[in-house]
Formats: structure tokens, sequence, C-alpha cells
């Protein structure tokens, strides 16, 4: 499959996850200050954009602009020559009333203190499901996913998400349908409106015994911002690979559809 095909395949794909019939007629000021008048207007029409590249360029495209935008931007995996280099982005804009609407927690409405506990209630990941473009069907994404006592520690503990988690370092498990076990520090900052979280990979990663992202070098950003009533979801992956046969479709399919599915997570925990 050729990857301009496997790219139309993607964005279809995270264009299709949307709020189908979801339109955004009122302006929003606070997200208009936030992001080009471009994306703005991409924004409003279709609720998602969706980028990724091999460039290696350091730079985030679709980063909102924030308090946390700078320290996010830290976070930027150094690329090295030679190897091969990925990012993902993805902005979506969602109505919190339809958040409220495809969730079942009965609440009337969405806070950041809300936002902050699903960020971090890692647990609710485990049976995850992902559609699997390799094998053409539907699949489990994460067959284990909770919080574990330290980076040297597995020992499960509970879903660390009470309180403000400004400031919280957290460490996790996740058993992936295709790259196996791998552990993660989670670092969360959290202010009035905003919270975001790095995750940062502790060990190697990969299929079977070729493990080409190495410690440090993937990221994954959630940065989600209260804009009264709607919000701003931020989605980045970056890494940087060793250069290994087929490894850039791997690569692609792999963060795609793990992206989405984190996407679509998010939308049903409120």
């Amino acid at each position: 499959m050729g990857f301009n095909l496997i790219k139309k395949m993607g964005l279809m794909l995270l264009a299709g996850a949307v709020f189908t019939g979801t339109v955004f007629a009122d302006e929003n000021a606070k997200v208009k200050g936030m992001v080009s008048a471009q994306l703005y207007e991409q924004l409003v029409k279709e609720g998602s954009i969706a980028d990724y590249r091999y460039d290696g360029l350091e730079e985030f495209k679709l980063l909102p602009k924030s308090v946390y935008s700078e320290g996010l931007f830290r976070t930027m995996i150094k690329k090295e020559p030679g190897n091969f280099p990925y990012t993902y982005e993805g902005l979506h804009l969602i109505k919190k009333a339809d958040l409220l609407k495809q969730g079942n927690s009965g609440k009337t409405s969405i806070t950041i203190d809300d936002i902050s506990k699903v960020v971090r209630s890692l647990s609710t990941m485990e049976g995850l499901k992902y559609y699997s473009t390799t094998r053409n069907k539907e699949m489990v994404l994460f067959k284990k996913c909770y919080m574990i006592a330290g980076a040297d520690d597995k020992t499960k503990v509970p879903d660390q998400n009470t309180g403000n988690a400004d400031g919280q370092i957290s460490y996790c498990l996740q058993d992936d349908s295709s790259f196996g076990v791998n552990t993660y520090r989670l670092t969360y900052h959290q202010n009035e409106d905003s919270l975001w979280c790095n995750f940062t990979i502790l060990d190697k990663m990969g299929i079977g015994p070729f493990r080409p992202i190495h410690p440090g070098k993937m990221i994954i950003n959630i940065l989600v911002i209260d804009c009264g009533d709607d919000i701003l979801l931020y989605l980045c992956t970056d890494t940087d690979s060793l250069k290994l046969p087929g490894i850039k479709g791997q690569i692609t399919k792999s963060m795609l559809a793990r992206m989405n599915a984190v996407y679509e997570w998010f939308k049903t925990q409120f």
C-alpha cells in the first residue's frame, strides 16, 4: 500500500471520528485566540485536524497557544541522523454537550477537574479497541493498562486521579496487543482551565525481537483546554526510531490507529 494512500486513509479515519451533525455555529473567542485563522476555520467546519510527517523538523504545527505550549515543545524528541523520525498531531474541537450526551456519568457539566480525573484514569483504557488495518479487523489495543508503583517497581496501584494534578509524576504499564509490555513515566500539569500530560517511554518498544524505539525516544502529549461550551483537545506523539525494513509503514499505521483510539476513548469518559 502506498504511503500517500495510507495517509489519506488515516485522515479519513480521523475525520470519520468527528461527531456526526456537530456544527460549531457560535464563535468561540478563546479558541480563536489560540490557533491561526486557517486552523480555526477548519476546526469549526470539520471538528478535527490531523497531520503526520517524517521530516524530523523541530516543530509542532497544530499546537495551540497556551501556558503549557513552550514546555510541551521542549518534550519533542531529538532526531538522530540515519534514524526514522515520526511526528503525529491531532487537534479536536469538541462540544461539551456532545461529550455529556455520549457519556454515561449523569453529569450536567464538565470542569477542568473532571478532565483531570479522566486523563489520569488509565485503568479505563484497559480493553480499549482499535481497528487494525494490518489484520482488517477490530482488536483490543491494551490487554492491560494501569498505574504502577515506580519506574523499577511494576506493582499495580490504583489510578492516582484525585485532587489537582499539577506536578504529579506517575508511572504506568501497558500491555499493547502489537508491541507487548511497555512502561511510561507520566508528568502532569494543571491550572484553572488546562490539563497537560506527557508520556515518556522508559524501555525499548517494537514487535518481537525487533525493538527500534529506545527508552526516552517516544513521547505522547495530551493537552486539554476548557473553552467554555467547548473543549480543545490536542494529541501528539513524537518518536525517533532506528531505521529497519518496513518501519515506516509499521509506525505510520500503528500510531495513527492508537491516537485515534485515544481520541475515541476520551470522548466516552464523561
